[in-house]
């Protein structure tokens, strides 16, 4: 198996590129660093250079023609699932070797990547690229991809790990971004008391919902109960009447 060339100096810086507003930020300008970007970040106008893109989704997603034109005009390597004769710079992500490397029996049957910028940093590390940027990746708690952080958080891990092994690595993430943030320090800090009134609202909030449910639930069962009553009273007067 290749072995991870954690020293090699050939490598160029490397920029990562999400779809997030610091997008803008990244260093378009130096020709020397190198621009990975994920699948729909190509297609923000922000964007203004890209070396490599990512599209890791099936068929079934890039096949639909605004996704699939996106590619198939694009001038640099088209990482995906494998080679596909539509689009003729596409390349097959080496997936098995990356998962092979990286894999640890504790994940189960699936390597632990829930996003495209965690193959895109595993492919980096993998490749031996040191200096690293991520530009348009905040994956902040409140939007959609929050979720998808934990992998990320990851996957820098393993860069953590390899500096203090005493590598050198360089990482460079805009402030604006939660990847690697805390809000606080567990133990030696409490939280704010923002953040307490706040944990405070959603936890009446959540009761709130919780007795709503209850008076809801109560309230079908009298519903039931009534329409069997209306049900049995109308029997009985078709029945008294002569209907039946």
């Amino acid at each position: 198996m290749k072995k991870i060339d954690t020293q090699g100096g050939h490598k160029p810086p490397l920029c990562i590129l999400g779809t997030a507003e610091t997008l803008a930020e990244a260093p378009y300008g130096d020709d020397s660093v190198e621009m990975w970007a994920a699948g729909t970040t190509i297609a923000i106008p922000t964007c203004e250079r890209a070396d490599k893109v990512f599209e890791m989704h099936p068929r079934r997603y890039w096949s639909q023609i605004n996704v699939l034109d996106r590619y198939v005009d694009f001038s640099g390597d088209v990482y995906m699932q494998e080679h596909y004769e539509e689009i003729p710079n596409s390349k097959a992500f080496p997936y098995d070797e990356i998962k092979k490397y990286f894999h640890l029996d504790a994940m189960g049957d699936n390597l632990y990547v829930t996003n495209t910028i965690t193959w895109m940093l595993l492919l980096a590390i993998y490749q031996g690229y040191t200096d690293i940027s991520l530009y348009g990746v905040h994956m902040s708690h409140d939007t959609e991809y929050a979720y998808q952080r934990s992998s990320c958080s990851w996957a820098l891990g393993i860069i953590h790990g390899l500096m203090l092994s005493g590598k050198k690595y360089t990482i460079r993430i805009p402030e604006k971004s939660a990847l690697l943030k805390a809000e606080y320090e567990y133990g030696y800090e409490e939280p704010t008391k923002a953040m307490q009134y706040i944990k405070g609202r959603i936890d009446g909030l959540k009761y709130g919902v919780s007795e709503a449910s209850g008076q809801i639930t109560a309230l079908n069962e009298r519903k039931l109960r009534t329409e069997g009553a209306i049900s049995e009273a109308n029997h009985i007067y078709d029945k008294i009447a002569g209907f039946k």
